[in-house]
């Protein structure tokens, strides 16, 4: 008797067999594709939500004309891109003895500096020193005050000039300031200090004031470490842990700037006054050998 053979029937999944239907489209039709049923309403969204939104559009857009619009939609839009926007700004004043727009403008409900969070100030003593405490703290003592200006980064930049540009006698020479005079300096005004004048000039003088100053929380100072004065290697925050000593005012390095310790700058410099003529003969000695005057 001849084996049963059992047949299995190939059935068909609806109208056609897996193996025959036909492959879905990634891309839907045009008429299939998700539509909006009225104006998206960005303010629906949660605020952390919006902060994304927005930082997306503002950092990763390159056509301006873009940015613009989210400006100029509406004034609670200006507000949250402006927090966004100008958090973090960089300002260059070295080569301008006036403040530019950002910061010349008066302040108003919708001055940009309202919003700058933290700005970078890139500053010349050449320049801008002389006027600093007349022409600028007035502006960011004003928008700490009336805006959110909480830290502030300055950084000199270039060589100082002769000791007469500190003094009443202006100089145009970009010479550096070789000559130095008796000072004394400290707390006590009795460490006795060989080094340029304009250490204890007025200009100098309310510039290291400004640094303390209380209307603005954070204050640091940077110096250009290629060429710094000799002055500054006493107040210059060690980098690394391994001792780079400088010679001679010249860091041997690699950074490219040099964050002052200023604790130390104003305990040694704040107060700096020359020696007088009679004084001008005692021996002269560096910060850390102190002498009664």
């Amino acid at each position: 008797m001849a084996p049963t053979k059992w047949v299995t029937a190939r059935k068909s999944f609806g109208s056609k067999s897996i193996a025959l239907r036909p492959q879905l489209s990634h891309e839907l039709p045009v008429a299939a594709r998700w539509k909006p049923k009225g104006p998206f309403r960005l303010f629906d969204l949660p605020p952390e939500l919006r902060v994304q939104v927005l930082s997306l559009a503002l950092q990763d857009c390159e056509e301006q004309i873009h940015v613009i619009k989210i400006f100029l939609a509406c004034r609670r839009l200006y507000t949250e891109a402006a927090d966004i926007f100008y958090h973090e700004t960089w300002v260059d004043i070295s080569r301008r003895p006036e403040p530019p727009g950002l910061l010349a403008e008066p302040i108003t409900a919708l001055s940009p500096r309202r919003h700058v969070r933290t700005m970078n100030l890139t500053i010349s003593h050449k320049t801008n020193l002389r006027t600093f405490h007349s022409a600028y703290v007035p502006v960011l003592r004003e928008m700490a005050d009336k805006g959110g200006l909480h830290t502030l980064r300055l950084e000199i930049s270039g060589r100082f000039s002769r000791i007469d540009f500190w003094t009443d006698a202006w100089s145009d020479d970009d010479d550096f300031c070789d000559n130095e005079i008796p000072l004394l300096i400290g707390p006590g005004k009795d460490i006795e200090y060989q080094g340029p004048a304009f250490l204890a000039a007025r200009p100098f003088q309310t510039f290291l004031d400004f640094l303390s100053d209380p209307h603005i929380s954070k204050v640091m100072l940077y110096t250009a470490s290629a060429d710094h004065y000799e002055f500054w290697c006493e107040c210059h925050r060690k980098l690394s842990s391994k001792l780079v000593p400088c010679n001679n005012g010249s860091w041997r390095g690699k950074a490219s700037r040099l964050k002052v310790n200023q604790r130390r700058l104003l305990w040694l410099f704040r107060g700096a006054q020359t020696v007088r003529p009679l004084a001008a003969a005692t021996s002269i000695r560096r910060p850390g050998a102190s002498s009664r005057s």
